[in-house]
């Protein structure tokens, strides 16, 4: 397959951002003294953030009821 000079630039740009994120990841793994207990916290916040949007979503519906009864 031949790629252009645009598309090999854009390839070997998201390669570069890869490596460079699989370089910080291998500095950081030391430094984390129990990566479960990280992705865990993360799937906490993750989880509050769900629930605030899907509570947010529940006022707004319920104020459009609302405004359409009036």
């Amino acid at each position: 397959m031949f790629y252009g000079k645009d598309e090999f630039n854009k390839i070997m740009s998201a390669e570069r951002l890869l490596f460079d994120a699989s370089m910080d990841l291998s500095r950081m793994l030391p430094v984390m003294t129990d990566l479960d207990e990280a992705i865990d916290d993360l799937e906490s916040v993750e989880y509050q953030a769900l629930s605030a949007v899907l509570v947010v979503k529940e006022v707004k519906a319920a104020l459009r009821v609302q405004k359409d009864e009036d």
